[in-house]
């Protein structure tokens, strides 16, 4: 998962270990889905994307959204109601600038970072990163990979949907 809302949208793209790909048809490329990111202008022709997307990968729904449409931003109490209002078991996060996997009220929550480490008026601290989720069954694996002191640090988070 790799979301830079500093660009022009959030690109979110699986694939699987016989190639297939998934990312749920429709507002995307090539298995990859699309949705709008807080900084797409109307004066760069750009492709339409909605402004949330849910997809099905294994036994998870994943809701995504830009997450410049919650405020306040970031806050979990805001995005758990956007994650029951999608009915999603995961809700990937964009706009936070950092980077984590987080578990609130029953969901989950990815906030996949920066992918460039673009600046932040929100947050003098961004690295770049981004999260890789390997799902098998009813469990979720996510690496997070940080660009830290000019190395590659990675965390391992896991879960299981209940």
């Amino acid at each position: 998962i790799s979301m830079d809302t500093s660009m022009s949208s959030s690109i979110v793209g699986s694939v699987g270990r016989d190639g297939s790909r998934s990312g749920g048809g429709g507002g995307g490329v090539g298995g990859a889905v699309g949705i709008n990111g807080s900084n797409n202008a109307a004066t760069i022709a750009m492709p339409s994307f909605p402004e949330t997307k849910v997809i099905q990968l294994g036994q998870f729904r994943m809701g995504i959204i830009g997450g410049h449409q919650v405020v306040p931003w970031g806050d979990l109490s805001a995005l758990a109601m956007v994650r029951r209002r999608l009915n999603v078991d995961v809700l990937v996060c964009g706009s936070m600038r950092k980077e984590g996997v987080v578990e609130h009220e029953g969901g989950y929550y990815i906030f996949p970072g920066s992918i460039t480490g673009a600046y932040s008026s929100s947050t003098a601290d961004v690295s770049p990163s981004f999260i890789l989720l390997a799902v098998q069954g009813t469990k979720v694996v996510c690496y997070v990979y940080k660009l830290k002191d000019g190395e590659v640090d990675v965390s391992k988070t896991e879960f299981t949907k209940h």
